[in-house]
């Protein structure tokens, strides 16, 4: 049974001409342990939904329910116990250390005196070990990495001990590395902790390969909602994401862009699928390049050899990589 549930929910944000609604009667539902990745295209309502989700901003209609009990009608306090957030602009943060920000995460718990008892300190040893921090307890925060800092704030997320954590675009400020690493770590802590943590992101290639149920949004037209391998299947992306500058490969799950093929080129390959023969094509592509029977230039890609032989009106040249046989192709089409 889902323990999350939003019930005909419709979310938007004051505009001048009044509320504007970017998502309407949405009915959705999330169980425990799940990673969900909220996706979508600029301006259909990701961060909105995961912040009316948080209660940072209220809904238009419906109701949220969290084990049967309305979310918008509990007390602050209370519901800081079940969900933490992780927000794309972090405020500003005073010089803390890692382990005093990590701390702050108790406070739901510690009382207006903010004293820590041994169970505080277990729980923050805990969401630093799981969040690879050990060792950086006296680091000031403003000496950190910009994924060091990241996970800093998601541990603080789970020493604040909630079964719902709520992360708005973790990795939109951070390199390829660091996106791969926020991303598999959030699954780990899903899979091990049994929370129910959902991120935003435009990550879709990096999400469906870490999350466990994509939420698919589509401007004003809802949200459409499974695990990403039938979303691949049913063809889904193809329709949402449909532009004549790229296009989704059902078989790598990647978008790859729509090139303008003015050249033609024959090909000869002694092994169609192989990893030279597939990056050779992709090469040729990219320079503008159609595959045809009948070509002034032909080329020839020898694994055996592992060269590239080049052959126009008889003349035959051997390269030996990619980039030399682009340049004489190129040579050849001057002449």
């Amino acid at each position: 049974m889902p323990f999350l549930q939003l019930l005909h929910v419709s979310i938007g944000y004051p505009a001048s001409r009044g509320t504007k609604i970017v998502q309407h009667d949405l009915s959705l539902t999330a169980g425990e342990g799940e990673l969900i990745a909220l996706i979508g295209k600029n301006g259909c309502g990701k961060s909105t939904l995961l912040r009316s989700i948080a209660c940072l901003q209220p809904i238009l209609q419906g109701a949220m329910l969290f084990n049967g009990e309305n979310l918008t009608e509990i007390s602050p306090k209370k519901r800081a116990r079940l969900l933490s957030v992780v927000l794309t602009e972090q405020q500003p943060v005073a010089s803390f250390t890692v382990r005093e920000l990590i701390s702050i995460g108790r406070d739901p718990y510690t009382g207006w005196l903010g004293s820590l008892s041994e169970e505080d300190d277990r729980i923050i040893a805990e969401a630093m070990e799981m969040t690879y921090l050990e060792g950086f307890e006296q680091r000031n925060i403003h000496e950190l990495s910009d994924g060091e800092r990241q996970r800093v704030f998601i541990a603080r997320a789970l020493a604040q001990d909630t079964p719902v954590i709520l992360l708005d675009e973790p990795t939109s400020h951070l390199d390829l590395p660091n996106r791969i690493h926020i991303m598999l770590l959030l699954q780990k802590l899903a899979r091990e902790t049994g929370k129910t943590i959902f991120i935003s992101t435009h990550e879709l290639e990096t999400a469906m390969q870490v999350a466990d149920k994509l939420w698919l949004m589509e401007k004003e037209k809802g949200v459409t909602v499974g695990v990403p391998e039938d979303m691949v299947l049913n063809g889904i992306f193809d329709s949402v994401f449909h532009h004549p500058s790229y296009e989704f490969d059902k078989e790598y799950g990647s978008f790859v862009v729509q090139k303008l093929l003015d050249k033609s080129i024959a090909t000869r390959v002694q092994h169609p699928g192989s990893l030279m023969a597939r990056w050779t094509t992709k090469a040729l592509t990219r320079k503008g390049y159609r595959i045809a029977s009948e070509a002034p230039v032909e080329l020839v890609v020898d694994e055996e050899r592992r060269c590239w032989v080049i052959t126009c009106e008889g003349r035959s040249v051997v390269t030996h990589s990619i980039g030399e046989a682009l340049q004489q192709i190129s040579a050849f089409a001057v002449k």
